[in-house]
């Protein structure tokens, strides 16, 4: 059996076959890394680069690679149930969500996530608050006859990003002519944004001239506030394990922990926890500010997390450097599997 999955079409559906019998063909496209493209497929970056005969883990767009491909596989009910009808539920995408994730919580393909969901066009936009139908099964249990329905798969832990009223606001004085509507529009929040900054305000509809309210900073200047943070350890020496509570020695997570935790960004403790918050972004994509991960010894595993300074530059905890400015190339460009927006 063969297959062909071009471009665009959707890379996360889950293989529920035990074992792979046969080989598929997946074509490269922007944002893939053979990490990504073996977590798609359940498989290795070893075995992909063993199909394909790659002796790098370099991959172009456009490419034609051999995937694995597993064939369906037909599950025998127990004795006692059979399956009686299918329905759906609903779910509220919550933060670090990606409709991959979404369709493995709920034993499922991102292809029947789209075919409940024809409002969503595209696989990577996906927003926390947003209501979506997820499949769900109802069976019968042959012993009482009494119908069931499973209880759905756990909710994945994921960590919240919150926003720290002192560090991710500033002041802003208010001016003649404004309401809390406009200065909502003037910072691209709501009024409720606005409220929670500044519980003191009571009533929307009373705000004086020069008075001085929190407003949310812009996604550059909490950038510019992280890096900012960062340069403060650079020269830290490097420790495997190291304390959260120390700071003159850090691991490449607990690096990036102290650094977001005192911009109000609260993060797991290990790069690979770290990589399931906030929203992934196409790695050609990344901003400063941006967290990026890395697969440095090619078996599949997120083992490294940096900080994005600009598209060329990273600021992190690394084995050899400490904490340190890195440049992308040549080293740690090919090894980037991953990269989270926070904010």
């Amino acid at each position: 059996m063969k297959k062909t999955i071009v471009a665009g079409a959707v890379l996360s559906t889950l293989f529920l076959g035990e074992k792979a019998v046969d080989a598929a063909q997946y074509t490269v496209k922007s944002g893939d890394s053979l990490w990504k493209i073996a977590q798609t497929f359940r498989t290795s970056v070893n075995e992909i680069k063993a199909l394909n005969q790659l002796t790098s883990d370099t991959i172009f767009i456009g490419q034609v690679l051999q995937v694995p491909d597993a064939p369906t596989t037909v599950q025998t009910p127990a004795p006692t149930t059979q399956t009686v009808a299918s329905t759906t539920a609903t779910y509220t995408i919550q933060s670090g969500d990606t409709l991959s994730t979404i369709a493995r919580r709920w034993n499922t393909t991102v292809t029947r996530l789209l075919e409940l969901n024809p409002t969503i066009t595209d696989v990577n936009r996906i927003y926390v608050g947003q209501v979506i139908k997820v499949p769900t099964i109802i069976t019968t249990n042959t012993t009482t006859n009494q119908l069931t329905s499973p209880t759905p798969a756990p909710t994945m832990t994921q960590t919240s990003v919150p926003t720290s009223t002192t560090s991710a606001s500033k002041s802003y004085i208010v001016q003649p002519g404004d309401t809390l509507s406009t200065i909502a529009k003037k910072f691209n929040v709501t009024v409720n944004d606005l409220l929670a900054l500044n519980p003191n305000i009571t009533n929307v509809d009373f705000i004086r001239v020069g008075q001085t309210i929190n407003v949310p900073l812009s996604w550059e200047e909490r950038a510019n506030a992280i890096i900012e943070t960062g340069k403060k350890y650079v020269g830290a020496k490097y420790l495997f394990g190291a304390p959260t509570t120390r700071t003159d020695v850090f691991d490449c997570s607990s690096f990036t922990y102290r650094v977001y935790s005192e911009n109000g960004i609260t993060l797991p403790r290990t790069s690979r926890e770290q990589a399931m918050v906030g929203t992934e972004v196409p790695l050609a994509s990344v901003r400063k500010g941006d967290l990026i991960f890395f697969d440095t010894t090619g078996d599949g595993v997120i083992n490294h997390v940096s900080i994005v300074v600009d598209s060329e530059t990273l600021l992190h905890a690394a084995t050899s450097t400490g904490v340190a400015f890195a440049n992308m190339k040549p080293y740690w460009a090919p090894r980037a599997v991953k990269a989270v927006r926070l904010f």
